[in-house]
């Protein structure tokens, strides 16, 4: 029996082993270059600004003139108003480090200020200082020094799942960490709630500054935005102790150091997924309706309201914006790329919790199908696009594009979160309009149905010749 190879498979597959191992030994691309004009700007305290966005000023001449052609004493008259000139300055004024007591320093200490006293309100006295190109703020309690605080605004190098996470330090005089805050970010708002209703914050609680490193858990399902916050958290001490925390410290404080990883229920998350690929990708595995539905309600269940860990095209950008993606996250883009490559995109067919859930509307629905109000052509050009203006943007640095994205929130059942409803109102119309998102919406499945089509030969179509039979007429004898 001869093997055969696809070769254009195989060569793909190698490029995607590749890059997977370049990652894995190198770790994330080094934006160092780019933190300097991007990252470290990108809070409203250190963004350039327009002089133009000041209030003009107005300058109109008034006094006393004589009205007669010569001089002659006494004979003065009001001058006659003059049309009032404005003056408006214009270009970009850009703060860098090291200006001390400038605008931008005011504005990031008034922000601490109020920060601080939404928190103790009259139970303590804020007091925030300036240092250097930094801002902090000593806490007192019964006119005795309690607390410091700090944050990672200025050096902001870290990479969350849509950018920089901005977080608040406080901490004892006695060298540990009272509390840590969340401040501020672009990230997917329903991965948020799920950090803060975790009670991940209240594991930095009583962790010694004096010892190098601590490891935490991080959450399940947003473990990019957690290990982000972890980093952002160290920052904060590396970037603050030369200049602010050396003078209240005797021990060495930029040594302190925060990781967040995830317990080892991801390696039952990441066998269970495993298992659903090969379910779908091996052919000796019949697909019979009630296996499919088994199938669906099982990935509903057990990776959308069980683990709500989306995997979108962001993933795949990650380690070219210079974020580190867990082993976990890895090996599940790396199942879903081949699957890709040789399951006819096994990801959208059967791994996706929201394309089971429109398959699963499908099935149930009182309603006739109904062809879409575009032609199938039109509705892949529509599709091609949006994830071009999608992935582009993300690119250029419009990290909140990020968030498009209807799995988290629908999975999460957050009521106070609009994209719920639009994930709901899809999913209803796909009852009618069959797997609507999927078909007009979905930048996931276009990358990947790109990666399928590419690592398909298409057979030519030729027109079917018919070459007519010349009739033969019987001859009686």
């Amino acid at each position: 029996m001869r093997l055969k190879i696809d070769y254009r498979k195989s060569v793909l597959t190698g490029i995607v082993l590749y890059v997977f191992a370049f990652f894995a030994y190198n770790g994330p691309l080094d934006r160092k270059g780019l933190h300097q004009n991007i990252s470290t700007i990108e809070n409203e305290f250190f963004a350039p600004k327009l002089v133009s966005a000041f209030k003009q000023k107005h300058t109109k001449e008034a006094g006393l003139i004589s009205e007669g052609k010569s001089y002659i004493l006494g004979e003065y008259g009001l001058i006659r108003p003059q049309k009032q000139k404005r003056t408006k300055e214009s270009g970009l004024l850009s703060f860098e480090s090291g200006m001390g007591e400038s605008l931008h320093n005011k504005e990031w200490a008034e922000a601490i200020a109020k920060r601080l006293k939404k928190k103790y309100d009259d139970d303590a006295e804020i007091v925030v200082k300036m240092k250097g190109d930094l801002c902090y703020a000593e806490i007192y309690e019964g006119n005795k020094l309690r607390y410091l605080y700090f944050e990672n605004l200025l050096h902001n190098t870290v990479q969350g799942f849509s950018g920089p996470i901005y977080m608040g330090v406080e901490t004892t005089l006695s060298g540990r960490i009272e509390e840590v805050s969340y401040i501020t970010s672009k990230e997917t708002e329903s991965y948020l709630r799920k950090v803060l209703r975790s009670g991940y914050l209240e594991q930095y609680q009583n962790l010694n500054m004096n010892s190098t490193v601590h490891v935490i858990d991080a959450v399940s399902g947003a473990t990019i935005t957690t290990r982000a916050m972890a980093e952002g958290v160290t920052e904060a001490f590396t970037a603050t102790a030369p200049q602010v925390l050396s003078t209240y410290y005797t021990f060495d404080v930029d040594v302190f150091h925060v990781d967040a990883e995830l317990t080892y229920w991801w390696i039952l998350h990441a066998i269970v997924i495993a298992g659903i690929f090969l379910y779908a990708v091996l052919p000796q595995v019949k697909k019979t309706k009630k296996n499919r539905l088994f199938v669906s309600l099982f990935t509903m269940a057990y990776i959308g309201f069980g683990m709500n860990s989306s995997f979108t095209y962001i993933t795949f950008l990650m380690p070219f914006m210079g974020t580190e993606v867990s082993l976990f996250l890895s090996i599940y883009a790396l199942f879903t790329l081949l699957a890709a490559i040789w399951g006819k995109n096994a990801y959208c067919s059967y791994v996706c919790p929201f394309g089971a859930a429109q398959m699963i509307t499908l099935r149930y629905s009182p309603f006739k199908s109904k062809k879409l109000f575009i032609s199938n052509k039109q509705a892949e050009y529509l599709r091609y696009g949006l994830t071009l203006l999608l992935v582009g943007g993300f690119i250029y640095g419009y990290k909140e594009l990020g968030n498009y994205e209807l799995f988290p929130d629908l999975f999460s059942t957050e009521i106070s979160s609009y994209w719920l409803y639009v994930a709901i109102a899809f999913i209803v119309v796909s009852a009618k309009y069959p797997m609507l998102w999927c078909r007009v919406a979905c930048p996931t499945g276009c990358v990947l149905d790109g990666l399928k089509d590419l690592s398909t030969v298409k057979k030519a179509k030729g027109k079917k010749i018919v070459i007519p039979r010349k009739k033969i007429h019987k001859v009686a004898i």
